[in-house]
């Protein structure tokens, strides 16, 4: 995880991408890096649920809902949008991960964590005007909101109030994709990348292009919504 403002990032080694481990992994980052109003996140399934289901919302989006995250997915097949993840993901691939051996899972999860360190202390970015993560933090005074010590994920967590946010790209058989499922959506929004939004307190697929509400269509989710 990283934070685009200060390029702070949080490391969590873990054996499978499981939607479980992910969960885990985002509430040891909101303990530490603080809670976001926004997570980024490609469409790899265990961020979004099943694909057999795909209206569930899976743990990873009621997680973010639940705490008042508001989840982000890129456009489909366009991985350069998480551009600034993906260029430390490079970087700690070649200066960490693939430098040295690591005896046990263990050792690894202990030096990246020290990986973490070194970078968020030391590593400076042109973009930052050549100063560090933690230079930048220090310098706007921020306090996180984070969640307490031992906050545990919970064991159920019934769909929330909330956004699910998803930016597509609309192709002339004007077809938007949620989680694989299809939409027609308005003439007007084809060859035009649009802001879909489940709000799901009202059961409702809005489509902005711009700030401008184009569309709204019925999007029934299962179970009860928290409000």
């Amino acid at each position: 995880m990283i934070d685009i403002f200060s390029h702070r990032v949080h490391v969590e080694s873990g054996r499978t991408k499981e939607d479980g481990q992910v969960a885990a992994s985002l509430m040891k980052c909101w303990k530490t890096m603080g809670i976001p109003e926004f997570l980024q996140l490609d469409n790899e399934l265990s961020f979004r649920g099943s694909n057999r289901y795909p209206r569930s919302l899976g743990i990873v989006i009621r997680l973010c809902l639940h705490y008042g995250v508001t989840p982000v997915f890129i456009p489909i097949g366009e991985p350069w949008r998480n551009g600034v993840v993906e260029h430390f993901n490079d970087t700690y691939n070649r200066k960490f991960f693939r430098r040295q051996w690591f005896p046990s899972y263990a050792t690894l999860k202990k030096q990246a964590k020290n990986f973490q360190r070194f970078h968020n202390r030391h590593h400076r970015y042109s973009c930052l005007k050549g100063r560090t993560p933690e230079q930048v933090i220090e310098e706007h005074n921020f306090t996180p909101l984070v969640l307490g010590p031992n906050t545990k994920v919970p064991a159920f967590i019934p769909i929330p109030d909330g956004r699910v946010m998803f930016i597509r790209f609309i192709r002339s058989d004007r077809k938007l994709d949620v989680f694989g499922e299809k939409f027609v959506v308005a003439k007007e929004l084809v060859y035009s990348y649009v802001k879909a939004v489940i709000v799901t307190g009202r059961h409702a697929l809005e489509l902005y292009h711009g700030d401008d509400l184009i569309q709204s269509l019925p999007y029934e989710l299962p179970g009860h919504v928290c409000t």
